[in-house]
């Protein structure tokens, strides 16, 4: 069974590095400096969360910047499943975390993989747009984008320097 496929608390009480404990490990072997900025349901409680709004309660989990001097916020996932609340969220997260100078960016981190699989809420949508419809036992659809066997095709495409922003960005690279 994959994490994605266990419920959050599944999940939050397993042993083993989470993604954003698999995050923190990659800034630290890059010399990004991060901040935690989100959530966190599993060492720190928030009672009723879900009362909260939907953007504050999908706050991005991290601004990182890196030794080139680049800025980003980031969310992290650990998972190829993307619930359809948070798609149907992406365009008031793009608007509401994301700058021409600090970018919204998603980090996908696997254990198997060494470093994240860096996502735009643009190719995350294309990808959402690809997938089958799935659902868990209470109710929330999600679809898994399949990250992980397409990965290497999406680190290795082309890419345009010229262009204003780019889908993917390969692992270690946070130039724009």
């Amino acid at each position: 069974m994959t994490e994605g496929s266990k419920t959050y608390w599944e999940r939050a009480l397993m042993s083993g590095p989470t993604g954003e404990d698999l995050f923190e490990q990659y800034c630290l072997s890059r010399n990004c400096k991060f901040n935690r900025v989100g959530f966190d349901q599993k060492n720190e409680n928030v009672d009723y969360f879900w009362r909260l709004s939907s953007l504050l309660r999908n706050l991005p989990d991290y601004v990182i910047t890196n030794a080139k001097g680049k800025t980003y916020a980031v969310a992290v996932k650990g998972t190829d499943n993307f619930k359809q609340k948070e798609i149907d969220l992406m365009p008031s997260m793009v608007e509401a975390f994301s700058s021409p100078e600090a970018p919204l960016i998603y980090a996908f981190c696997f254990k198997e993989k060494q470093a994240p699989i860096w996502l735009t809420p643009a190719k995350i949508i294309e990808l959402y747009d690809k997938a089958q419809d799935n659902q868990w036992p209470d109710g929330v659809i999600y679809r898994n984008l399949n990250i992980r066997n397409i990965h290497e095709r999406l680190q290795f495409a082309i890419l345009d320097p010229k262009k204003a922003s780019r889908p993917v960005l390969q692992s270690d690279d946070f130039t724009r």
